[in-house]
């Protein structure tokens, strides 16, 4: 008997244990979508740009990051990084256009980020 209930003791523990999982806030899930479409979108610069320069069109690329910027519980700063990707023949004038648009497109073009040049 003692030796049932044992098992099912640390059957419980275990089972429990590992469905236990960390939640998230809702400020750390948004910065993990922007985080993604940040990736995503200087993915998407890097490989139109590549292309472009396949067929003979002169070009400057430059891989950088964006902060994302929030404040904690105590008004403390918080920075971190995302990706950011401009490219001279893609942003038309305007550095870094390509990437900002393909931020907008996937509704991860958000105040928290800040750019330095």
């Amino acid at each position: 008997m003692i030796k049932m209930v044992c098992a099912f003791a640390i059957a419980g523990f275990m089972v429990s244990g590992c469905s236990s999982s960390k939640s998230t806030t809702s400020e750390e899930a948004q910065y993990q979508r922007v985080l993604a479409a940040a990736h995503g979108c200087a993915e998407e610069v890097k490989e139109k740009t590549i292309a472009l320069v396949a067929n003979g069109a002169p070009t400057r690329m430059r891989w950088t990051t964006a902060n994302y910027v929030t404040k904690d519980a105590a008004g403390k700063e918080q920075r971190r990084t995302v990706e950011y990707r401009t490219s001279t023949i893609l942003d038309n004038g305007s550095e870094g256009s390509a990437w900002k648009k393909c931020m907008q497109d996937d509704d991860a073009l958000v105040p928290e980020l800040t750019f330095t040049r």
